[in-house]
């Protein structure tokens, strides 16, 4: 049996890519804004809209204040409004919902796949022919969520989206970085929107998020949208509504910064990953990733029916770990008058789903102990069942 570690396992490690990095160049970044002064949307904002559109394989990307500020823009450059229908995953955080919302907007909850953990392409067909039969609200779009890092069956979601005559905006806020059939996350849907939050795959030191889409106009309205709703030619002159959603300069330096180390804590995530899927009993449920397609492993979730117990089994043995998402968003007291449909999966899924310790930097010792101390709990609890 593997020795328990003698340092603290972290379920994320929010600091030690900057040991990586080199913590001097990170601080000469952040020196050179304040020298200049331009804190919001300032030089390294517009350098890193540019570097990020070139990784995803995108024309345009805007950085913005936030993950869920990027649902929003993106919302708010095809006008949604009260009166419309937004399609929205159920098992996820919250913001997939938030968006369409704070604008007004219904959404209708869908649920999930009990392998992949997301959305389920033939629940979305039926929730739509459900409003279309209600005749009550107009379909607009699709919020589909690569949950903890997987990549969802985005051509599905489209192909029925389009069909409807509504835009799919990918929550790609968990799994910047992955590959869905050899696309990166960001290039795919209509538009998409991710998050630089410090647990994120690619994460900066505080919130941060971008928008993704190969439509200028579109584009030129979430620039737009994202300051107050502001024309381009008159600063005074604010022509459609909109929010305060900017990046500061900050934060963009810091992510220019982790993103010359991105790819090789992706293929770190993807290695330790594997391990995981390898070693780990049988008698934890995998998150099953699609064919020819990668995770960016925002998070490694297993399923356990005896979920609480095994929390409580990680906890005493100093091995951190996190239920998400413990209530579905249909079920959060703000969201209740909008429960208007079953999700037994996502509600099961919500019950049994627990994230293990994922991050690049966790060392070999530390994962044989987290595998070793998993196992024997399988044993114990696989024996009970016999």
């Amino acid at each position: 049996m593997t020795d328990k570690p003698s340092k603290k396992i972290n379920l994320f490690d929010c600091a030690t890519s900057q040991n990586i990095i080199g913590r001097g160049k990170i601080m000469a970044a952040l020196e050179k804004v304040l020298e200049h002064g331009a804190y919001c949307q300032g030089p390294e904002t517009k350098e890193l809209d540019q570097k990020l559109a070139e990784y995803s394989g995108t024309k345009y990307c805007s950085t913005c204040g936030s993950g869920t500020d990027a649902l929003t823009l993106a919302l708010m450059a095809w006008d949604v409004k009260a009166g419309d229908a937004v399609f929205v995953s159920s098992f996820t955080f919250v913001s997939s919902a938030e968006a369409p919302v704070l604008l007004g907007a219904t959404p209708i909850f869908v649920d999930s796949k009990p392998d992949t953990y997301n959305m389920d392409p033939e629940d979305l067909k039926r929730a739509i022919a459900e409003v279309k039969k209600e005749g009550k609200l107009n379909l607009k779009a699709v919020i589909p969520v690569d949950i903890f890092g997987s990549p969802c069956e985005l051509n599905e979601i489209i192909k029925i989206a389009h069909e409807n005559g509504m835009k799919v905006l990918s929550d790609s806020c968990q799994s910047y970085g992955s590959v869905y059939y050899g696309k990166k996350a960001g290039s795919i849907a209509d538009m998409s929107a991710t998050s630089f939050y410090p647990t994120k795959p690619l994460a900066g030191y505080g919130d941060g998020g971008a928008v993704f889409t190969n439509s200028n106009e579109e584009n030129e309205l979430v620039k737009s949208c994202r300051v107050h709703g502001m024309s381009p030619d008159d600063h005074y002159d604010n022509v459609r509504l909109g929010m305060t959603g900017r990046m500061n300069s900050f934060q963009a330096a810091v992510i220019l910064q982790k993103l010359t180390v991105f790819d090789k804590e992706l293929e770190d995530r993807y290695r330790i990953a594997k391990r995981y899927d390898s070693e780990l009993s049988p008698y934890f449920g995998k998150q099953r990733i699609l064919d020819n397609c990668r995770s960016a492993y925002a998070l490694y979730t297993i399923n356990c029916e005896h979920r609480d117990e095994l929390m409580a089994y990680l906890k005493e043995a100093g091995i951190p770990c996190g239920a998400y998402y413990p209530r579905p968003v249909n079920t959060q007291t703000a969201y209740k008058k909008w429960n208007t449909r079953s999700v037994p999966v996502c509600e099961k899924l919500s019950k049994t789903v627990l994230s293990i310790p994922m991050h690049p930097y966790i060392e070999e010792d530390e994962q044989s102990y987290i595998i070793e101390t998993m196992n024997k709990f399988a044993d114990k609890y696989s024996a009970k069942a016999a």
